[in-house]
């Protein structure tokens, strides 16, 4: 199918239900949901830090991001310190592709935030996925 004149760059027109298909989300197990379909994706990672930790972890994911944007997969790497709570923190990290998180974690950076971090934690870390909806992909 062709493009047609004022078809915004491949884009849904105004008033469209959303973006085009795209392929579905794959994992080593398979789909992971049927309604969701590969784009640009989201990962809020919530961290609780040791209190006598807090500036040290501070530090060391600051180090990290700076690093991380670099990288041609990464479209964004926030670091956000909850108010009230200031062992609280969640990274937002926006991947361009599926395959960014794992050559993410490949990264001497990620590795040297990792193992740094580990003991400075209050808990494990856990991580949310989510499927972009807006602003649309090519505006990260």
């Amino acid at each position: 199918m062709s493009p047609k004149p004022g078809d915004r760059a491949g884009r849904p027109p105004p008033g469209s239900r959303g973006p085009p298909l795209r392929r579905p989300l794959t994992g080593a197990a398979g789909p992971r949901h049927p309604l969701l379909w590969w784009g640009v994706l989201v990962v809020h990672v919530h961290v609780h830090v040791v209190p006598d930790q807090v500036e040290a972890f501070r530090a060391a994911t600051v180090a990290n991001a700076r690093e991380s944007v670099r990288e041609p997969g990464i479209a964004r790497f926030d670091v956000l310190q909850q108010e009230g709570d200031a062992t609280r923190f969640v990274l937002v990290e926006v991947y361009r592709d599926e395959a960014a998180p794992a050559r993410h974690k490949e990264t001497a950076h990620y590795q040297t935030w990792r193992d740094a971090v580990a003991p400075m934690m209050a808990s494990p870390r856990t991580s949310v996925r989510f499927a972009n909806t807006f602003p649309a992909d090519d505006a990260w």
